[in-house]
């Protein structure tokens, strides 16, 4: 979206998914620095294990029981804001994925598991940048593919993306030889998508801004990809600006969306406990989550499980005492009450809509 000048180190053809526009601004004043080498991007952390049932894994057929504890106790990094941040525009006309930028502004020198897993959940919303050699509407209009930047080590490459505009003025400033270079934007999930599709062992997250900075192999972009919402509703929901109408788009989204509980091991009978909240005033929320990674931020040690629509709305059923969902805990997260979560309810097996006996 944004022409810059300097040149970037390493091209390859953008995959066929590439968006249809691109506005270009003349940026020939751009600030110039010593030139030095972008610093090379530590590519061995740890993947996270154990993340998520396998494929098809179900709860109990029987209504699982709900733990009677409070709000959990304090967790430690990787937590957010309940609400979504301000949005901000680092270059006019130019949208930042402010969460993925904070979520890249906590990593220090040697960033924890934990720390990349908060990183890695807010990758998936909203929008990345993808660096382009040259005048990327042109190269649209033309016809031709985007000449994308990309990183190299050895024989593996890696896709180059970015949470603002910003961080990619910060990428080309450390490059030698003046040579135009132009920022496109595209959807995460496309982004990822094509890094799991492609010739890539990775993805490298705002590469010059050390060391907030990350890379993610190839495998665990498909793992997270595969456990997640087939178009990213719920969670894209959660990041957006909220006005009166949000909540009931949440209710409605919960009805159609991926979904995901928090539970401990299943007891004799076979029967979870399905994590709770307890709110200050009494309020009862049953806990639901977009992604595995979500309850994996929490660090309370519980086993991410698939969860449908038509289960969640069972329970609400069986249990009036509960007075809505908290989706996302680990932030950004919204309360849902039951007046909202009509849709769901009314997914509710019929055997499922006795009052509650507790």
């Amino acid at each position: 979206m944004a022409l810059f000048s300097r040149r970037s180190k390493t091209n390859a053809p953008a995959p066929k998914d590439s968006p249809e526009t691109v506005d270009v601004v003349d940026a020939a004043d751009a600030e110039q620095v010593s030139a030095e080498e972008t610093p090379s991007v530590n590519i061995s952390m740890q993947t996270f294990r154990g993340v998520g049932a396998p494929a098809g894994a179900t709860i109990s057929s029987k209504l699982p029981e709900l733990n009677d504890t409070a709000a959990p106790a304090p967790v430690k990094l990787p937590l957010a804001p309940a609400n979504p941040p301000e949005q901000t525009e680092s270059v006019p006309g130019m949208k930042d994925n402010v969460l993925l930028r904070e979520a890249l502004a906590q990593l220090g020198e040697d960033p924890t598991n934990e720390e990349l897993i908060g990183v890695l959940r807010q990758s998936l919303q909203g929008n990345l940048y993808l660096r382009v050699q040259g005048d990327a509407q042109e190269q649209l209009s033309a016809g031709q593919p985007l000449s994308i930047a990309i990183a190299r080590e050895g024989e593996h490459q890696f896709m180059l993306a970015f949470s603002s505009a910003a961080a990619v003025k910060a990428a080309v400033l450390l490059e030698t030889d003046p040579l135009a270079t132009s920022a496109v934007v595209q959807p995460v999930r496309s982004i990822f998508q094509q890094v799991v599709d492609g010739p890539f062992a990775g993805v490298v997250l705002d590469t010059a801004s050390a060391p907030q900075r990350a890379f993610f192999p190839s495998d665990l972009i498909k793992k997270a990809l595969d456990q997640a919402d087939s178009t990213f509703t719920l969670k894209t929901l959660l990041a957006t600006p909220r006005d009166a109408s949000s909540e009931a788009q949440v209710g409605e989204a919960l009805a159609t969306a991926r979904l995901w509980v928090a539970v401990s091991d299943a007891d004799q009978d076979g029967q979870f406990g399905i994590a709770e909240a307890e709110l200050g005033d009494g309020t009862r929320l049953l806990q639901i989550f977009s992604h595995p990674l979500e309850i994996v931020a929490l660090g309370r040690g519980e086993r991410p499980l698939p969860f449908t629509a038509e289960q969640m709305g069972s329970v609400l059923a069986r249990h009036d005492r509960l007075d809505g969902v908290l989706i996302d805990p680990a932030g950004p997260s919204m309360i849902v009450r039951r007046d909202a979560l009509s849709s769901v309810i009314a997914l509710a097996k019929p055997d499922a809509v006795a009052p509650d006996e507790a």
